[in-house]
């Protein structure tokens, strides 16, 4: 038999599906799998024995994927957008499998319930119900040996265990706590070697955050492969509602998640590790928030460094 799973989302959201191939290999061993998703996951995923299918949602493209869908037998949907509903619609896949909440849900033959109250990998694998499976892995996986940590550790001089891994960015604004609030923190890590990271766009208030603490400053020097074994070499990691997070989990590290406009009620939190949801009235606000129904961004504002740094205390 041969599956498709399609996400299609962004990096986090990519990592928890992994647990839907995970499954499957261990309730249909003998069948082929193949993962479609942005062209990232051919470095995310480097090196693990399945098939790969980048797709990087261009117009034209959609059109000359459709062909190379064709011959599968079952494809497994957690991606809810109209385009990838149209894909599947199209590709005459015999068995198709998403969610309710999907923007065109008549594309599938099986539609399951999307819930909320599900932590996102559980809501991943009820997909996988349909085909009979009841024996889940609850776990994300990303494939990373020990050989690539260290000479990632070693490029950057960073002792393994030996330092906190702090992500302040994200690429959606209002999923940011303040640079007031990570400086303070920052602050009260003093004896903790700090690392930050992110993407290069982030460099100019990766800059304004150094003027006033000290630390290791990785934002935009890092490839994705890079960014994998620095997050591996981490005691903990203290992030924004972004990728890091899962990264973190997928190689047995901690996170820490700090939300602002959106909330562990999503079903995003980290499942080894803690999170500090946000005392704004008005959050949660939505899962990738654009614009702050209130106007005042009182979220990136709250929720105090000190109770963030009481948690971290617990990963130290």
């Amino acid at each position: 038999m041969r599956f498709l799973v399609w996400q299609t989302a962004f990096l986090g959201d990519v990592i928890l599906a992994t647990p839907l191939v995970l499954t499957m290999r261990k309730n249909f061993p003998s069948s082929r799998i193949t993962f479609a998703g942005r062209p990232f996951i051919k470095e995310l995923f480097k090196g693990w024995d399945i098939d790969l299918l980048p797709f990087s949602k261009g117009f034209r493209e959609s059109f000359s994927v459709l062909k190379k869908i064709r011959n599968f037998d079952v494809a497994v949907v957690p991606h809810r957008s109209l385009r990838t509903a149209l894909i599947m619609l199209a590709s005459r896949i015999p068995r198709r499998i998403g969610f309710d909440r999907s923007e065109l849900s008549l594309a599938f033959t099986d539609v399951v319930e999307h819930r909320w109250d599900l932590h996102e990998i559980d809501r991943n694998l009820e997909l996988l119900k349909p085909l009979g499976v009841r024996e889940f892995v609850r776990r994300t996986y990303l494939p990373l040996s020990e050989e690539e940590k260290r000479q990632t550790l070693e490029k950057f001089n960073l002792e393994d265990k030996g330092y906190i891994l702090i992500n302040p960015f994200s690429n959606f604004p209002l999923k940011e706590w303040s640079l007031e609030n990570w400086r303070d923190l920052i602050k009260k890590l003093s004896g903790y070697e700090v690392v930050i990271t992110g993407l290069k766009e982030d460099s100019e208030k990766a800059e304004r955050l150094s003027e006033e603490v000290k630390f290791v400053n990785l934002v935009g020097k890092t490839s994705l492969r890079e960014l994998m074994g620095v997050v591996a070499g981490a005691r903990v990691v203290v992030s924004n509602d972004s990728s890091p997070v899962h990264i973190a989990n997928a190689l047995g590290v901690p996170a820490i998640t700090v939300y602002t406009a959106t909330s562990s009620d999503y079903g995003f939190y980290p499942l080894r590790g803690s999170y500090v949801n946000n005392p704004a009235p008005c959050s949660p606000c939505s899962p990738n928030p654009k614009r702050c129904r209130t106007g005042t961004r009182e979220c990136l504002r709250l929720t105090s460094p000190h109770l963030v740094f009481e948690v971290l205390k617990e990963f130290l």
